[in-house]
């Protein structure tokens, strides 16, 4: 009997098509000429993961071409899409062509954590980042490719170029000389720009002045050159003075008027603050300067109304209200203000008060300085002050002889202040009579040749402390053999 034959059946061809196609099968059994068939199966054709990547491109024709300033990073977004019917997971992989030394890329999520493969059911599309960091300057073009592979497919080439310049950082200076000034004066102000680029940028300097001060019209020169000025909206003015040379250093001078509008008191000093920027085009890029500022102190000049107390404190012996030969100083008696400014008389009872704001003033002593009655009319007492004022103060010592001239109160710490300079004189008394003296200096700004000169007491010499530069906390002390007595000590110092 015949063996039964199946008829050969070839799958290859019937597979190769569009994905998801259907096709039948039949199967045929043959035995003595009878053909009998089977019953027919629907096979599927099923296409395997298939990754895609956009957008694409070549080292030949490269899919974009972006900017990055070096050092610096630079996120490159793709889109990752699974184009087969299978689920699985792509793995992907960058490559740099034509990188600088140190330079290296990583593949990220949008949230920044790294991945070398990504799961993808069939449709499903994701988005990615090429994370490329070049960490030191570096000039010239790099290709980034990011391939994906899955399974047996692949989508190997999609470049994208990267025109990479060196990073550039401007620095402007703007300066003031001199720093102080008055109203009605005309200053010079400078600004200062190096090119530090590899090739010609031109620059816009801008400067905002506030109220009381007004550029000089035609006063902005670079070196011989005049150089064109624009005034805008709160005082903004900006300076174009042209290119700038690689390597080359930019200097652009310019006057400014003082006027009344700077001190809204007339009796006090003021620091005006003149912030200036600059900003430029340089491969691609806006180059902004961090804001440089110049300050400008301004003192009223002609202009200043302020009023100076000076007076005595005395013991009146006769009663009489004025100074005798027979009446006696008062040292160490502190006069007061009603806004609580302060200071001491020295050995012979004089004091000042300055840089007061023509008007009244309530004049007072510290009773624990000064523990004597006053002369009817010579105490506590409310003063118009204006330009140079005179107040003395008569005590009265009931049944008690006037005290020798020259006594000196118990000793106390004190404060002194001068301008951004303050020093507070502190005494310690010291085993058979003697009193260390300390000297405490601060300064609200740097100051240059600050001398401050201490007396002890009136048989005692002056004691002088000198420094170049005064910029933070500083102490001095000496020693004296004799009890200390409570003088303010004085305070020179200038402006840098």
């Amino acid at each position: 009997m015949p063996r039964p034959s199946l008829l050969p059946l070839t799958l290859s061809a019937l597979l190769s098509g569009a994905a998801a196609l259907s096709i039948p099968n039949t199967a045929s059994l043959s035995a003595r000429g009878v053909r009998v068939n089977s019953n027919t199966v629907e096979l599927t054709r099923v296409a395997p993961c298939d990754p895609r990547v956009t957008p694409d491109g070549s080292a030949a024709q490269p899919a974009r071409t972006l900017e990055l300033a070096t050092p610096g990073s630079l996120l490159i977004p793709y889109q990752l899409t699974q184009a087969g019917d299978v689920p699985g997971p792509v793995r992907l992989s960058v490559t740099l062509s034509g990188a600088p030394a140190g330079a290296r890329a990583q593949v990220q999520a949008p949230g920044g954590e790294a991945l070398d493969s990504v799961p993808l059911a069939p449709g499903e599309t994701r988005t990615v980042n090429v994370a490329l960091l070049v960490p030191q300057g570096a000039q010239g073009e790099l290709d980034v490719n990011l391939a994906a592979q899955c399974g047996a497919s692949s989508d190997p080439l999609n470049v994208t170029r990267v025109r990479l310049s060196p990073q550039v950082n401007l620095l402007l200076t703007h300066t003031v000389t001199p720093a102080r000034s008055e109203v009605g004066r005309t200053v010079p102000f400078t600004l200062r720009l190096p090119n530090p680029a590899a090739r010609p940028i031109t620059p816009e300097l801008t400067v905002t002045l506030p109220a009381g001060l007004s550029v000089v019209p035609g006063s902005a020169r670079s070196g011989d050159r005049p150089v064109p000025a624009t005034s805008g909206a709160d005082g903004r003015v900006t300076f174009t003075p042209g290119p700038l040379e690689p390597g080359a250093t930019l200097t652009v001078t310019y006057d400014a008027l003082i006027t009344p509008q700077a001190l809204p008191d007339p009796g006090t000093e003021r620091t005006l603050q003149v912030p200036a920027t600059a900003r430029a085009q340089y491969a691609g890029q806006t180059l902004v300067a961090p804001e440089a500022r110049a300050s400008l102190i301004v003192a009223p000049g002609v202009f200043d109304r302020r009023g100076t107390v000076i007076g005595e404190v005395f013991l009146d012996a006769n009663g009489n209200g004025r100074r005798d030969p027979d009446d006696s100083p008062l040292a160490g008696a502190r006069v007061l203000l009603a806004n609580g400014q302060q200071t001491l008389t020295d050995e012979q009872g004089r004091y000042a008060l300055r840089d007061l704001t023509p008007g009244p003033w309530l004049l007072r002593l510290d009773a624990a300085t000064a523990p004597f009655e006053p002369v009817p009319g010579l105490g506590a007492r409310l003063v118009d002050v204006f330009a140079l004022t005179r107040v003395d103060f008569a005590l009265r010592l009931p049944g008690a002889q006037p005290a020798p001239a020259g006594t000196l109160a118990a000793p106390r710490d004190t404060t002194v202040r001068s301008g951004p300079v303050v020093v507070t004189r502190r005494v310690t008394a010291q085993p058979g009579g003697a009193s260390l003296i300390t000297l405490e200096l601060s300064s609200a700004r740097p100051v240059a040749d600050v001398t401050v000169t201490d007396r002890a007491g009136p048989d005692e010499p002056p004691r002088s402390f000198r420094m170049t530069l005064l910029s933070g906390p500083v102490t001095f002390s000496y020693l004296t053999l004799t009890p200390a007595g409570p003088n303010d000590p004085d305070v020179l110092w200038r402006e840098p």
